[in-house]
């Protein structure tokens, strides 16, 4: 059995956005081993480093709170292991937090449940941009066909849509938002800009945060007795 589990968050840099995904994760894989830690793999024929990611970044955005998980095989201090980390990585992957997790806990991915993001949209009037989230917020659904798969599948935009907001930007608007990020629903800021503000293309993108739904005893036991919301 692993020893230790590790969340880290991370940044990926406005410099490697369109570094894949892949990319990414050998690069913690040789940070970490560079770093003299103990990480563990897989078993089989394949090895495969224990790293669990909450969500692959998409190829063009800025992360500044990735989240990661790392399993080890001895036990290490957070110190020592946040240092020795910190010391192989790089101005563009940018190592923030970390915190010990229970090695039984569920992966980050399946927990995973809303993202935040930074958009910017250059030409976009941020008065224009306000009043059509205003309707938008108002409104109970809103049907929309998802065609960037092979299949086409229509969508209740407005259920994944949590917060959004629109504030001035020089030449345009900047537009926050909390999307939802399920298995089952995962909505992408360019969906949003495309459907409220047609005829407007998203500039830079940013994901700024993760929010996990992870288990917790107490709070489902509040639930059960309809004191938790």
């Amino acid at each position: 059995m692993s020893a230790q589990r590790i969340r880290v968050w991370f940044r990926k840099g406005e410099r490697i956005r369109y570094i894949s995904h892949l990319d990414v994760l050998r690069f913690w894989e040789r940070a970490i081993r560079r770093a003299g830690l103990p990480l563990a793999y897989s078993q089989g024929f394949t090895p495969h480093p224990r790293l669990a990611f909450a969500s692959p970044l998409p190829l063009g955005f800025i992360g500044e709170a990735e989240i990661m998980d790392v399993t080890l095989d001895e036990r290490v201090t957070l110190e020592s292991f946040r240092a020795r980390v910190a010391a192989q990585a790089s101005d563009d992957l940018i190592l923030t937090n970390v915190a010990e997790v229970p090695a039984g806990a569920p992966a980050p991915q399946s927990c995973l449940a809303w993202a935040d993001y930074r958009v910017d949209v250059p030409a976009l009037d941020p008065a224009d941009a306000g009043a059509a989230i205003e309707a938008f917020l108002a409104r109970d659904a809103m049907e929309w066909v998802d065609d960037r798969r092979e299949k086409a599948r229509t969508i209740d935009l407005r259920d994944g849509v949590s917060e959004l907001a629109a504030g001035p930007l020089d030449g345009g608007t900047r537009l926050t938002m909390r999307l939802r990020a399920h298995q089952d629903l995962t909505i992408r800021p360019e969906v949003v800009v495309a459907a409220l503000f047609p005829g407007h293309e998203p500039g830079m993108i940013a994901r700024v945060a993760l929010h996990l739904d992870e288990p917790s005893p107490a709070r489902d036991a509040w639930r059960r007795r309809g004191r938790y919301e």
